[in-house]
C-alpha cells in the first residue's frame, strides 16, 4: 500500500496537478492539509473519478484537511478534542478514518 501526505495549498488552483500525480503515482491514501476550500467547494466528483473516496473537514479558510483513498474509508472524525478555534469555532486541522 503507497501512503502519501501533500500540504496542497488550495486544492482548486493545484486540481490538475493533483490528479495528473494521483493517477501516475499509485497512491492509494492521500492526506491532505491546507484545502484552502469550503467542504462543499471539495473536488470530490474529480476525485471519485479516479477511484478515491474523500473525507473533508475544511471551512474555506486558511486551512483545511482531507483524506483520499482507493481502499475505502470509515469511521471518519474530524477535529481533535480541545483543538484549537478561531472566535469560537474550531479549526479544521485534523482529521482521521480507518
Amino acid at each position: 500500500m503507497r501512503i502519501a501526505t501533500w500540504n496542497v495549498n488550495s486544492i482548486t488552483a493545484r486540481l490538475p496537478r493533483l490528479l495528473a500525480w494521483l493517477e501516475s503515482s499509485g497512491t492509494d491514501v492521500l492526506c491532505i492539509q491546507e484545502t484552502k476550500c469550503t467542504a462543499e467547494q471539495f473536488p470530490a466528483e474529480a476525485l471519485r473519478e479516479l477511484g478515491y473516496e474523500s473525507a473533508v473537514n475544511a471551512t474555506g479558510r486558511w486551512n483545511g484537511v482531507a483524506l483520499l483513498s482507493r481502499v475505502g474509508l470509515t469511521d471518519v472524525v474530524t477535529g481533535l478534542p480541545g483543538g484549537p478555534d478561531y472566535d469560537g469555532v474550531q479549526e479544521p486541522r485534523a482529521i482521521s478514518a480507518t
